[in-house]
């Protein structure tokens, strides 16, 4: 068991979805977390429980969320935790450190719109079998556009297959939802996003977010979903609306980027598809097909060398695969962090005042039990 450290400060007034919770994972934006802070005053539908975990290298998230909180006034309970970076292990993180039945991740650069958290907790709300293991929201300012031209030529050469959206394919590629029209009610998915998910506590209960995906990772929701897909439902929820405003702070180089794609790829790939001749040949084929687009990008616009720098990152991770092909053994799941929450630090000139926390309160998040 890893011991953590962080703060807490409860609500006087609590509100929202009490059987809910909402994690955050975070590395370097401030402004990020505390613009969703913001977003969630103004909802009526908040998780009762919201935790922050923190991978940042220095202090910066921590004290922007101690004035946060010093100056407003939620309906949730807002819990902060420092931890080692990495994103899945972040996210693990908050599931230990969360109590809800249902439990939601958010990036830290999602706003939420009015009704988000609702629309998705009454989809498991309706679900009275319990085979709903994942419900994903609609993150609007990425759906109703056009099919991007790398992705139509991608279906002219047939690297890839035409599939519903948000499936997998054998040949290792997952298809975009970008051109999505908004739509109302559910439709069954094989890949849920992890930035904009909630998941039901029993899953979570039998399934971690995978540690092979380490730092800043890239496929974990896509390995996660195909790995509940075995025993759940997944569903996406056009009524359950979010943005996605793309922060630059806290992302790898062009280099480091294309290697670890091709390595995370590989991984899912040869974890869970059952490829045909035709699928391998189209999976190694894609990344040929990617350094290309990469090396005309850098061509038409040479001011730039990043596409540059991913083609090389690509190959790279390709000569790695075939030398040293990635491995990972998933270790069976339990609990593994304990939180020691204090007091939030300027608890004294918050307009929380002296509510703080109850020795029940206390209890009920060292033992992790879902409420």
């Amino acid at each position: 068991m890893q011991r953590l450290s962080g703060w807490r400060a409860t609500a006087t007034t609590v509100g929202g979805l009490t059987d809910c919770s909402l994690v955050v994972p975070t590395y370097e934006r401030p402004e990020a977390i505390t613009t969703l802070l913001d977003a969630l005053l103004l909802l009526a539908d908040t998780p009762a429980d919201v935790t922050v975990v923190d991978g940042s290298r220095g202090g910066a998230t921590d004290e922007a969320l101690e004035t946060w909180i010093a100056r407003n006034s939620p309906r949730f309970d807002l819990s902060y935790v420092r931890s080692p970076a990495g994103l899945t292990l972040q996210r693990n993180v908050g599931v230990d450190a969360s109590t809800g039945a249902f439990v939601f991740f958010l990036d830290d650069d999602c706003v939420p719109e009015a009704g988000y958290f609702q629309a998705i907790r009454d989809v498991f709300a309706r679900d009275t079998t319990g085979r709903v293991g994942a419900v994903a929201g609609a993150i609007v300012n990425n759906m109703g556009g056009t099919l991007s031209w790398r992705w139509r030529m991608r279906f002219a050469l047939r690297l890839a297959q035409r599939a519903a959206p948000g499936s997998y394919l054998n040949s290792g590629v997952s298809l975009p939802i970008t051109h999505v029209e908004r739509f109302t009610g559910t439709r069954r998915v094989q890949v849920v996003p992890g930035g904009a998910v909630a998941y039901r506590r029993a899953v979570l209960d039998r399934q971690r977010f995978s540690l092979y995906f380490s730092g800043y990772a890239q496929g974990e929701d896509l390995e996660m979903s195909l790995r509940i897909a075995r025993d759940w439902t997944l569903l996406w929820c056009g009524d359950a609306h979010v943005s996605h405003n793309h922060a630059p702070q806290g992302r790898p180089n062009a280099a480091k980027k294309g290697r670890m794609e091709v390595r995370n790829r590989y991984f899912i790939w040869k974890r869970h598809a059952t490829p045909t001749v035709a699928d391998s040949v189209r999976f190694w084929l894609d990344f040929v097909y990617g350094v290309g687009v990469d090396v005309l990008e850098c061509v038409a616009h040479p001011a730039s060398i990043a596409p540059l720098q991913h083609a090389g990152g690509v190959l790279g991770g390709l000569f790695s695969c075939l030398s040293d092909p990635p491995r990972y053994d998933q270790p069976p799941v339990r609990r593994e962090y304990e939180i020691a929450f204090a007091e939030a630090g300027r608890r004294a000139a918050s307009p929380l005042g002296a509510g703080g926390r109850t020795a029940a309160s206390d209890a009920r998040l060292h033992s992790g039990a879902a409420s």
